[in-house]
């Protein structure tokens, strides 16, 4: 199988007038996806959600990519740990929803997640995950074959 045939196709399958968001945070995921994105053709803008905390080297390479949308929090992660009286960790994570994941809602989002990066993302995720799929959405996805998981995700 061709996995880069298949990101394309996926890619241009689920592509309209409304451009896709690509979340971009620098890294060696992202500019694959970046990259893919480009060549497919698609319609997308690039976005880093800047997160107060990056290291330096990423903040200058992000920042020497002249396409990159980078948008900044309303508050940094230090005035977070002191908004919630505790860093996050593993069970009280905010930081993520604080600092990244207002952006975009509504859109149709590109991210450069991996299975490999955890057991329930590769168990339930997908390629693709809906959070409440249009009837236009779910003819493509039976169109092209998808097979829903458990938890809102579909397989290729």
């Amino acid at each position: 199988m061709d996995l880069e045939k298949q990101a394309l196709d996926i890619l241009q399958t689920f592509a309209n007038d409304e451009p896709y968001q690509l979340g971009y945070s620098g890294g060696k995921d992202s500019d694959v996806i970046l990259h893919l994105a480009r060549k497919s053709g698609v319609k997308f803008i690039a976005v880093h959600n800047h997160t107060t905390v990056d290291a330096p080297e990423t903040v200058r390479y992000i920042r020497r990519k002249k396409d990159i949308v980078i948008e900044y929090p309303k508050y940094s992660m230090w005035q977070l740990i002191v908004r919630h009286k505790a860093p996050p960790t593993r069970r009280f994570r905010y930081c993520c929803m604080d600092l990244k994941e207002y952006s975009g809602k509504g859109k149709k989002l590109i991210t450069g997640v991996r299975k490999a990066e955890s057991r329930n993302r590769k168990e339930n995720q997908g390629i693709i995950t809906f959070a409440k799929p249009n009837k236009v959405i779910r003819e493509k996805v039976d169109d092209v074959n998808f097979h829903k998981t458990n938890k809102g995700g579909w397989l290729y």
